[in-house]
């Protein structure tokens, strides 16, 4: 070729907020990736020799996808949930790989045209995506799992094992659908990085990869830069691996270091300003690898701009703007605790909702109104607030950034902008638009079937409306999420849209919720999937099918384990059963009072204190307006690097994400996407990925050994101030109102 690429090229460069056609076309594409992250991660090679979807693939698979699935379903419900990544699978695949490799016989098992090899060479990197792929399909523990424990704990509803299975299997083939019919948006585009994908692709690649020996012995001479990315991943795994004993068995405190609070514990100011967990986190900060991986992406996986524009949101809505709502004492916010979920009536009481609740499980108005309107923290009406104007900002960006490409994809599928990776994907047979149809119209088919003839308190044309609404907001979501690998949640709109239609029914809003907003969740994680084969060359037809398997595979054992904690531990998700506390579910909980059981149009009524949360949509709708102008008019200035839906995404975690964790994220993203990546780029680009996927895996398996050596068998660390069980972060008044009374913390 006669142009060469130049990674220093400022065009090339990956901008946050920029038309994704303009840094693509700009750059001689057959060369490498224009996005430096992707080229730092992934070579653009491929080997098309390679066998796929072998025997050994599939039934590594389905062990680890059963393994992971009921691992993560069972942490679930615990008070501090343990969620084992998929970066688990991929490790202990790899031995398990090369165990199948050595035992195996090299045997083909006669089947006529569908015979197979039992050992068809060595284990390859090809053979490893696809069984990580199907365990990832099964590591995310399914939202639709919380709603079916909501209806069974706070209304005493049951569908049974059947009606379960269709709830989660259908919300999430509906998302398959959505995912595979909108791939050529969220997949193939060279600037959908999807981040996260690339600490996983380095892994992959710093497993099965034999180095040169030319380029071994350059790399040795060259300063920081000798040891080779195995040997490096196996020293950062052990340090990981070792130093989480600290923070996650010997010293808690670690996880949340909040020191102002040692200056006055009796202050109930100092408290809520200093805690870590229960209150602003100023000047808290976090040893714990798990607390920034648990709630937000890797922080040396996200690009140092997405991370600024994150932190400032976090910085606006949380450190400015929830002190002034508070401490004005906006929305009464004074009367109840400085940061949960909870609800609580005028008296600064937990809100009965027994009192208001008809035998029928719908509202009873004449009760309510006898009772109490229902109020809620200050901080959780912010959070509310801040997700309705991260939707409005997602729209306008979406069309004035993205909209003349996603136009031009709608025209032509295959672009000449095109990357290296997606035209070594050509050499593929491409999964029909068809077969994603049909599944989604099966899928479609079974969801109207569930909504009937169980008890969803949903009319069938209800679904309609649901979808209807995953699919509108699945393109723009995913867009941000593909950049950020920070999704943004429809949670509040569908939950809205159901309580308009119809107040007063809360096991009706959770299943149009479900069918709405978890479907957009579920067509997410696909599409992140497939990106991962994307870059890692796997046929596209043996994606399709390892992922369905793995989600089928899933919803069983997800709902199995469910169906087993439910039943055999006394007063589950309940304070009693501690730590079977269920936290997620009782956020779903909370959800379907406010939103459902009392609806939005008396919970945002004019004579109500939160009327003036659904200006904040509109003030996200409106906000991107002036930046884009500005970013047309000066090209080249800072400005081009706000994104304000990405600013936004923030405090997404919020509630329940402790607040210490923002900030230490945001700080280590500078320093390694930043200070080093500029200081010491070749370090960076050898050794960032792999840095980020040996501290995650460290931890996981530390935290499994944790639990099944100690934890499960009732061996307790001797108490001492390091592990305080009064308060994890020496705040005592971190959970009190303002006059220093805990209500219902």
């Amino acid at each position: 070729m006669d142009k060469k690429f130049d990674p220093d090229q400022e065009s090339n460069k990956y901008v946050l907020g920029e038309s994704l056609s303009n840094s693509v076309h700009e750059i001689d594409p057959l060369e490498d990736s224009p996005i430096e992250e992707v080229r730092s991660a992934i070579p653009p090679t491929d080997d098309p020799t390679l066998p796929t979807a072998t025997f050994r693939a599939w039934f590594w698979g389905i062990i680890f996808s059963c393994a992971i699935s009921f691992s993560n379903q069972f942490f679930w419900f615990r008070a501090n949930p343990l969620t084992i990544k998929v970066i688990v699978v991929q490790l202990v695949a790899f031995p398990a790989g090369r165990l199948t490799e050595k035992i195996l016989p090299n045997y083909t098992v006669p089947l006529g045209r569908f015979s197979f090899n039992l050992n068809p060479g060595r284990f390859n990197v090809k053979e490893h995506v696809l069984i990580t792929v199907m365990a990832n399909a099964a590591a995310t523990s399914f939202d639709a799992i919380d709603i079916i424990v909501v209806q069974k704990i706070y209304y005493g509803q049951d569908w049974g094992f059947g009606g379960g299975i269709l709830l989660v299997l259908t919300t999430s083939l509906l998302g398959f659908g959505f995912a595979g019919i909108l791939r050529r948006f969220l997949v193939r585009p060279a600037q959908m990085v999807w981040p996260i994908n690339l600490v996983n692709a380095t892994l992959f690649h710093t497993l099965h990869k034999e180095t040169p020996k030319d380029v071994q012995d350059a790399e040795a001479t060259s300063p920081g830069l000798g040891l080779s990315r195995n040997k490096f991943f196996l020293i950062a795994f052990t340090c990981s691996f070792v130093w989480y004993f600290f923070p996650g068995y010997i010293i808690p405190v670690l996880t949340s270091i909040s020191w102002i609070c040692w200056i006055k514990k009796d202050s109930v100011l100092v408290s809520q300003i200093g805690s870590g967990i229960n209150g602003l986190g100023i000047g808290s900060f976090t040893l714990d690898w798990s607390q920034l991986a648990a709630w937000y992406p890797s922080p040396l996986a996200i690009p140092w701009v997405v991370q600024a524009n994150m932190f400032a949101g976090f910085v606006f809505f949380i450190w400015f703007l929830v002190p002034i709502i508070y401490y004005t004492n906006t929305w009464e916010s004074m009367k109840f605790p400085f940061y949960n979920t909870n609800q609580y009536d005028i008296y600064g009481a937990k809100f009965d909702r027994d009192r208001v609740l008809t035998p029928g499980q719908y509202l009873d108005e004449e009760a309510y109104a006898n009772y109490s309107p229902i109020r809620i923290t200050g901080f959780f009406a912010i959070c509310y607030g801040q997700g309705l104007a991260a939707l409005g900002a997602i729209i306008t960006h979406t069309v004035l950034y993205n909209g003349k490409d996603i136009y031009n994809r709608i025209k032509n599928a295959r672009q000449s902008g095109d990357d290296i990776h997606a035209r070594l994907m050509d050499h593929y047979k491409e999964v029909p638009d068809i077969w994603y149809f049909i599944l989604f119209l099966v899928a479609l088919g079974m969801s109207f079937a569930t909504v009937v003839v169980y008890p969803s308190d949903m009319p069938w044309w209800a679904l309609i409306i649901a979808v209807v609404l995953a699919f509108v907001w699945l393109l723009p979501i995913g867009i941000i999420t593909a950049i950020t690998s920070q999704s943004p949640t429809i949670s509040m709109i569908t939950e809205w849209v159901y309580g308009a239609i119809r107040p007063g029914h809360p096991i009706g809003n959770m299943i149009f919720k479900t069918y709405g907003y978890i479907t957009v969740r579920q067509a997410l994680l696909f599409a992140q999937d497939l990106k991962l084969g994307h870059y890692m060359k796997i046929p596209p037809r043996h994606m399709f099918s390892f992922q369905i398997v793995g989600t089928i595979i899933a919803s069983f054992v997800s709902l199995g384990t469910t169906n087993y904690l439910m039943n055999s531990i006394p007063e589950v998700c309940t304070r009693a059963a501690y730590p079977w506390t269920c936290p997620n579910a009782g956020l779903f909980g909370a959800s379907s009072v406010i939103w459902g059981l009392i609806g939005p149009g008396k919970f945002l009524a004019s004579s109500s204190l939160y009327a003036a949360l659904p200006y904040f949509m509109l003030a996200g709708f409106l906000l991107p307006v002036p930046f884009f102008l500005l970013t047309k008019k000066y090209p080249k200035s800072w400005v081009r690097h706000i994104s304000i839906p990405v600013f936004m995404l923030g405090p997404t975690p919020y509630p329940p994400a402790p607040t210490n964790v923002a900030p230490c994220w945001a700080f280590i993203g500078f320093i390694f996407n930043y200070v080093i990546k500029r200081k010491a780029n070749a370090w960076w680009r050898k050794y960032n990925y792999v840095l980020s996927a040996a501290l995650d895996s460290g931890v996981a398996i530390c935290a499994i050994v944790i639990f099944f050596a100690f934890q499960n068998s009732e061996i307790h660390f001797p108490t001492w101030w390091g592990n305080n069980p009064d308060s994890v972060d020496n705040c005592p008044l971190a959970t009190a109102n303002w006059t220093g009374v805990d209500v219902y913390a």
